[in-house]
Parts: structure tokens; C-alpha cells; sequence
């Protein structure tokens, strides 16, 4: 019985972890620190580029981090580079355009066009939207990579629990690596399975099956390796640890439903090294950026395949040493 309770404690600590965590990400969205590109036209004076930044940085709270381009094509550049986020475009209209990329998140295109409302109708001007690089027709807002990024995620995870759970933590080396090719087997089969669902059978990303199934596969390796590692290190603790870490932390802090510029700043920092985050990042940058973009999510799936593998060679080998001077201290008979 008194399992059962110390079970019932900790699902339920781990409920309102869940709770708190997805509230405090989602209930207050602010903008903060949004690289944007500011632009005028010829026409204009050559210093207004320069004071119009300086008065966005000077909003209340920051939501603007505004540089000058010297013209509209370097702007694009930097927006497809992923420098910036958007691109305030200066006419001598007095119609100015906002240019905005929906692709690298749909919430920081509409933080930007409800902050550029309010800045055009304090200073008697309009403004159209132009969104440079939007999100595909079959990707509404955005979140589809999101959830396939979830889905890889959670394979990856529970498949690791399972094993860790039915079958135990390996005894020998040889059994630690026998299930590292299981793992590797999964992780390759899930990346292609689930990058030709949402290129082949749903049409959502369309002609990316191939980078798409690299990435998977190696969100999912990533992340049940670092499991398997966490599992023979500390034990059965490892299964509510990766649910803290992938799913309290992880889901919330992706940049699915609000980008890292409108989060706040704890989940905007864990979120770009979590795998869900990694992997949502990943398929955005492989989607609509050519790539731009895969050199962090790359490095932080490595760290994690990197740190599972060492955790389960190491602790397999001291519980192998472990076990052999046991069997040595046993009186012969």
C-alpha cells in the first residue's frame, strides 16, 4: 500500500508540473527582443532609417530589436538568413510595408504586425503586410513541424521507459549494445515512417522526405538514448525525469504554438535544447530556409546521443565489475 501512495504522490507532482509549466509558458505571450530590419525607400531623408530604429528600441518593455538595411534586398537576405524576423519598410507614401516570414513562426508575425499597428497610428501612417516567406498551405500556423517533432519525440521516450521498465537495465556490455542497435534500428525507422507521412500521405511538407527522415531519426535516437543512459545510471527515476524534460519542459518551450521572441526568457533559453524544441527548429530551418539554421539543432541532438551512450557504457561497465567481484566473494561450495 504504501507504494501505491508514494506512486499516486509522485504522478500527482508530476500532473501540476505539467500544469504549471504549459500555464506559466502560454498565459502571458509578450514580445521581447524581435529582430527586425528597419528600410527607407529613396525618397526620404537618409537619417530617418536610423532615428525610426532607434525610436522602436525605445518602445516600452523592448519588444523590438531594430537594426538598419541599406535596402529592401539586403533585408530579404538577412530575413532568409535568419537573422532577423521581420523587415519594417519605410515609403515616401506613406504607406509602409511590413514584411514578416510566417515560416519561422506565425506568433511573432502577428506580435509584429499588432505592434507596428499600434506605432503607424501614433504617428498618422498605414502600413500593408507582406509576408516574404509564409507557411505552407497544408501547415496552418505553422505547428504541423511542431507536432511531428512531438511525435518522433514521444517514440523515442517511451520506447526507452518500456525497455527500461520490462526488460531492465543491461548486465554486460554486450547487452548495452544490443540494445543501442535496436535503438539505432528504431530511430530509422521512425524518422522515414514519419517524414513520409507528412510528405507522401498528407502532402504537408512535400519533396523534404529525405532530410526529414535524417532529422527524426535522429531526434528519436537522441532522445531515447539520453533516456537509456539516464535509466542505467540513476534507474527506474529515469522515466519521470524524461518526462520532466521532454514534456513539462520540452513541449512548452519548443516554439510551436509561440516562437522563443514571445516566451519567456527561461523557456526561450531551454527550449532551443530540448528535443522538441530541436526537432520543431530542425524541420522549419530543412522547410522553408534551405537548411538555414541546422547547425544548433545538429550540435544539441549530438550532445544528447553523446551523453546517453556514455551514461549506458559506463554504468553497464561498473555494474558489470560490480557484479564480477560479487560472484568472487561467493564461498565456493
Amino acid at each position: 500500500m504504501r507504494r501505491i501512495c508514494w506512486l499516486a504522490f509522485g504522478v500527482l507532482i508530476l500532473q501540476l508540473g505539467f500544469i504549471a509549466s504549459y500555464v506559466a509558458a502560454f498565459h502571458q505571450p509578450t514580445p521581447r527582443d524581435i529582430p527586425i530590419a528597419v528600410v527607407a525607400e529613396q525618397g526620404l531623408p537618409a537619417d530617418i532609417a536610423v532615428d525610426t530604429a532607434a525610436r522602436l528600441n525605445a518602445i516600452d518593455g523592448a519588444p523590438l530589436a531594430a537594426r538598419t538595411a541599406d535596402n529592401t534586398g539586403e533585408a530579404r537576405t538577412l530575413l532568409r538568413d535568419r537573422e532577423i524576423l521581420g523587415a519594417y519598410v519605410l515609403s515616401p507614401s506613406g504607406t509602409d510595408t511590413l514584411v514578416t516570414a510566417s515560416a519561422a513562426g506565425s506568433s511573432i508575425s502577428a506580435a509584429l504586425e499588432s505592434i507596428f499597428t499600434e506605432v503607424e497610428q501614433s504617428q498618422n501612417r498605414q502600413f500593408v503586410v507582406r509576408d516574404e516567406i509564409p507557411v505552407g498551405i497544408h501547415d496552418n500556423r505553422g505547428l504541423s513541424g511542431f507536432y511531428l517533432a512531438v511525435g518522433w519525440v514521444v517514440g523515442g521516450y517511451l520506447l526507452a521507459a518500456a525497455i527500461g521498465l520490462l526488460v531492465g537495465a543491461p548486465n554486460s556490455l554486450r547487452e548495452a549494445a544490443s540494445q543501442l542497435g535496436v535503438f539505432a534500428a528504431h530511430s530509422v525507422l521512425s524518422g522515414a515512417l514519419g517524414a513520409w507521412l507528412v510528405t507522401h500521405i498528407l502532402g504537408t511538407f512535400a519533396g523534404h522526405w529525405f532530410p526529414l527522415w535524417l532529422l527524426g531519426a535522429g531526434v528519436v535516437f537522441a532522445t531515447s538514448v539520453f533516456t537509456l543512459g539516464l535509466r542505467a545510471a540513476i534507474g527506474v527515476a529515469a522515466v519521470p525525469i524524461a518526462i520532466i524534460v521532454f514534456v513539462i519542459l520540452g513541449n512548452p518551450s519548443a516554439g510551436g504554438a509561440f516562437g522563443p521572441n514571445v516566451l519567456p526568457e527561461f523557456y526561450a533559453a531551454v527550449g532551443r535544447w530540448i528535443t522538441p524544441g530541436v526537432g520543431t527548429e530542425g524541420v522549419r530551418s530543412i522547410v522553408y530556409f534551405s537548411g538555414t539554421g541546422l547547425g544548433q539543432p545538429a550540435l544539441a541532438l549530438a550532445l544528447y546521443a553523446v551523453v546517453g551512450v556514455a551514461l549506458l557504457l559506463v554504468f553497464t561497465a561498473r555494474r558489470t565489475r560490480s557484479s564480477d567481484r560479487h560472484e568472487e566473494q561467493q564461498p565456493v561450495s
